[in-house]
């Protein structure tokens, strides 16, 4: 039976939070956009729904790794990712035909990212934009077990998001746009809604002790905005990753506090599509994460383990890093 790393009703509460604080707050006073420089319109439309959409699914899919991402080369410099949520089986799995059964499965997940734009060229050199994005998932699916080892698991979740955009003038050009685009292209807040439907196929395996997992998974994520204090901010966007990941779990033992200690980690590619590939510049991502964790004899509260676990990821022209704590409880 697969793991819930966070309880669902977590994420609705949440949800309910997050969207009535939104929607609570003051709506910006749109400038008249026709002011606004030509060369300044076409690099602020260059980055602004694309940067939306990419972020809100860094942030709001369980699957992506969160972390400090850095880059070399385009607009973004530094990427920081915060995030807490998983996925797993809610209940024993259940016959369905045969030796073939079922179990039902909730994913869940409450991100937030931050991230500045430097523009390095155009009319817009030397300065800066920065966004805040919250983002929340929820959904579901079926796990199917084909044999003991194989299984098929398709989803089906929706990501709410939340962006504010403040800019920041370095310049005598960037104090111009801060009167004239404010409220239009700059200083706006802008809410998203994703569908993601998602199809995993998963292979475990033992080999003495040890555990193995295969897991290839693909997503397809549709966003749109559905409220924006700019008239001229808007999402509209498609995106698509295709994950395929190797772990494994290993028993060290050796004991400490009187339980067992583990070790494990996976390695993984993740090919992106759409959206997400031409806004990052890149179209795949690689992980190495390692972890060290304590496995009670028994699950404590539902608790399977708890320990440390930290992940490398890299690209064409990014690389990043993150570190935490690594919990997996069995429901």
């Amino acid at each position: 039976m697969e793991n819930l790393r966070t309880p669902i009703p977590l994420f609705i509460a949440c949800f309910v939070v997050l969207f009535v604080v939104s929607t609570a707050q003051a709506q910006f006073a749109t400038r008249d956009a026709s002011a606004v420089p030509p060369g300044a319109i076409k690099q602020f439309q260059n980055v602004i729904g694309d940067h939306v959409e990419t972020l809100t699914i860094l942030g709001g899919d369980f699957k992506a790794v969160g972390g400090i991402y850095t880059f070399s080369g385009g607009n973004l410099v530094d990427v920081s990712i915060t995030k807490i949520g998983g996925a797993g089986e809610v209940a024993r799995p259940m016959s369905l035909f045969g030796d073939v059964r079922w179990a039902p499965v909730l994913e869940g997940n409450l991100g937030h990212v931050t991230t500045v734009n430097e523009f390095k060229t155009g009319y817009l050199r030397g300065n800066k934009s920065e966004y805040d994005i919250w983002a929340v998932q929820g959904g579901g699916g079926v796990r199917v077990y084909l044999t003991d080892h194989l299984s098929l698991i398709p989803t089906v979740s929706g990501i709410y998001g939340q962006t504010e955009n403040k800019f920041h003038a370095e310049n005598a050009v960037g104090d111009m746009i801060n009167q004239v685009a404010k409220g239009s292209y700059i200083n706006w807040t802008v809410r998203t809604w994703s569908v993601s439907p998602s199809m995993e196929l998963r292979y475990n395996w033992k080999r003495l002790r040890t555990n193995f997992q295969f897991s290839s998974r693909y997503n397809y994520f549709h966003t749109e905005s559905f409220d924006s204090t700019s008239s001229v901010v808007n999402v509209n966007g498609d995106s698509s990753t295709w994950e395929n990941k190797l772990d494994a779990d290993v028993p060290l033992g050796l004991k400490a506090f009187g339980v067992e200690l583990r070790t494990g980690g996976f390695i993984s590619r993740t090919d992106l599509m759409g959206t997400a590939a031409s806004d990052l510049h890149d179209n795949h991502i690689y992980t190495a994460n390692v972890r060290l964790v304590l496995q009670p004899p028994e699950p404590i509260l539902t608790l399977k383990w708890i320990g440390l676990g930290c992940s490398y990821f890299w690209g064409d022209r990014f690389n990043g890093w993150s570190a935490g704590i690594d919990m997996s409880f069995d429901l």
